[in-house]
């Protein structure tokens, strides 16, 4: 068996590696092709969770058995979902404030469990659990000053042929809903005096769906507009140019994707919101996924030889997960099977095979070295150190994608960065 002679220092070693992946592995996520394709965070999940399915049989040359517990199902069960959730939180909220998000949660999760409920031993309880504040304190001011600054823009309105003022209107994304600004800024009468009876109604639709109209009545209205000559429709490209001329409404910045409501249960949130809220589940549910392998290392299942069981697991709850969101389709579509087949999200195997090989490689890597370092240093102290994975993902944050932006907001996350390296250093002095 590998790795029979290892001790602390395997874990220590491990865990800063588990940090560096679990840091990184969303920088694939975040790439312009994933963005422009809108992947579906299921999907991207999915090439995670078979890559780490089929490395985790690369332990056979090195000497491990091939053994299955069900506790890797359980494994799965919080995996699965929880990194679902996470990657959506990646996609909408940011790699830094999303992966600061979940850290803290689950170093919180973690430490509890490992302190409280299988009572691993550190040098004082108390020193532990202000290590612990420490670490969580630093954690949280990283994803605060991870946050993107409130951007604001100016919608302009000029007059129409009746000789409309002027009006200039500030506002500031983060507290906008963009279904009311569009509104206000194309109304139904607007349309109407710049759209001539001679469009299509298709084509009406098309320009709506792009956001240069909201919808209105297909009741023909009289107007003084010039249009396009009646022999010819007005194509949806030709109507976009009408309006901007016409009805002069201009949008200086267009509203950015994450600030989209969404309505959930009654309420509206923003995608960025509902990011958050995905990598707050992250941290809560799937940051529980190590925990039953303190029940399978009962049964001999420690180590290298849970990684089979782990990702097996894995596999058969992702792909559970298909087949509820199939039969979810199904259901929608009055059980037509071709309808509900093509309306799940494509894999986008041409462009997405090598983005979520190595996002899905990265995180294997990292998934393998955090179950070393909680086998050799405990639930509390060694998943709690792999959340260091916050500064690396607030680096790459920083230097590659830009999401941290001010001199001032990046030494201020700086700062809180030292806060967090001065807690792991100290739960790591605790560990007994």
């Amino acid at each position: 068996m590998i790795l029979e002679q290892c001790s602390e220092a395997c874990g220590y070693a491990a865990a800063i590696t588990a940090a560096i992946c679990m840091g990184s592995f969303g920088v694939p996520v975040k790439s312009e092709v994933v963005s422009r394709l809108d992947v579906d965070p299921l999907v991207v999940q999915s090439y995670k969770t078979l890559i780490c399915f089929l490395t985790s049989w690369l332990i056979i040359p090195m000497g491990e058995p091939v053994r299955f517990t069900s506790w890797g199902i359980v494994s799965g069960i919080f995996w699965v979902p929880g990194g679902w959730a996470g990657i959506y939180g990646i996609r909408t909220a940011g790699l830094a404030v999303a992966a600061g998000t979940w850290s803290s949660m689950i170093v919180l999760t973690s430490f509890f469990w490992g302190i409280f409920v299988f009572e691993e031993k550190v040098k004082s309880k108390l020193g532990a659990c202000c290590a612990c504040c420490t670490l969580i304190v630093g954690l949280i001011g990283m994803s605060m000053f991870s946050r993107p600054r409130a951007k604001r823009r100016d919608v302009e309105q000029v007059g129409d042929e009746k000789g409309m003022q002027k009006k200039r209107e500030s506002i500031t994304l983060d507290e906008e809903d963009i279904e009311g600004v569009r509104k206000r800024i194309y109304s139904s009468q607007d349309l109407k005096a710049a759209i001539s009876n001679k469009s299509s109604s298709s084509d009406f639709e098309t320009a709506s769906k792009r956001g240069f109209a909201k919808k209105v009545s297909e009741k023909k209205v009289k107007t003084d507009v010039k249009t396009a000559p009646s022999s010819l429709p007005l194509t949806a490209l030709e109507m976009e140019s009408l309006i901007e001329k016409d009805t002069f409404h201009i949008i200086k910045h267009h509203t950015t994707p994450e600030m989209k409501r969404i309505s959930i249960f009654g309420g509206h949130l923003t995608k960025r919101q509902l990011g958050l809220t995905g990598a707050l589940f992250n941290g809560l549910w799937g940051g529980t996924n190590m925990i039953p392998l303190h029940y399978a290392a009962r049964e001999g299942y420690g180590g290298p030889s849970y990684v089979i069981s782990f990702s097996c697991g894995s596999m058969i709850v992702t792909i559970a997960l298909w087949v509820m969101r199939f039969l979810y389709k199904l259901y929608r579509l009055d059980g037509d099977v071709t309808k509900a087949y093509h309306a799940l999200p494509p894999f986008h195997v041409r462009e997405m095979w090598l983005l979520g090989s190595i996002s899905g490689l990265i995180y294997s890597c990292g998934n393998f070295m955090c179950i070393i370092a909680v086998t050799y240093l405990g639930q509390g102290v060694g998943y709690s150190f792999t959340q260091s994975s916050m500064l690396i993902s607030g680096l790459w944050g920083i230097f590659m994608f830009k999401e941290i932006e001010g001199r001032d907001t990046i030494l201020k996350w700086l700062s809180s960065a030292c806060v967090a390296i001065t807690g792991i250093l100290w739960l790591s002095y605790e560990h007994a």
